[in-house]
């Protein structure tokens, strides 16, 4: 599973990347269809993905997730990233938070990954953690 995590950093960068233009064109208050034109080259991203292709994002993002520590501050957006020490080896962190996953379908896991609204923070951490 590690090793098709490693195959497809650059489909997980590429996402994120779209996030990034999609951020910036709601900003800059850009035409709708400017924004809507690059939530469809996402969801195409994304849905043109396998079953397994899907299950290593789904994973990866959970690691992000998971294996940092988020302090919330109320009245408050902001949320500071606690860096936790990673204890597991890649192997391990991408079995034991694929553990569930293996259970969802494919449409189930775009979903997940499509109408989620901190893909790039969760796919930034994780990939950062296991060194993609």
């Amino acid at each position: 599973m590690y090793s098709l995590a490693i195959q497809l950093a650059g489909t997980m960068k590429a996402i994120m990347q779209i996030e990034t233009e999609i951020a910036e064109a709601k900003i800059d208050q850009q035409a709708e269809e400017v924004v809507r034109d690059l939530e469809q080259k996402r969801t195409d991203l994304i849905r043109v993905c396998t079953r397994d292709e899907l299950l290593v994002i789904k994973t990866v993002m959970k690691v992000g997730q998971s294996e940092r520590g988020y302090r919330h501050y109320f009245n408050s957006n902001d949320v500071e990233i606690i860096y936790l020490p990673v204890e597991l080896n890649e192997h391990e962190l991408m079995k034991k938070y694929s553990y569930y996953l293996i259970h969802k379908t494919e449409r189930e896991l775009a979903d997940s990954i499509e109408y989620y609204t901190a893909v790039s923070e969760q796919l930034r951490e994780g990939m950062e953690i296991l060194k993609l």
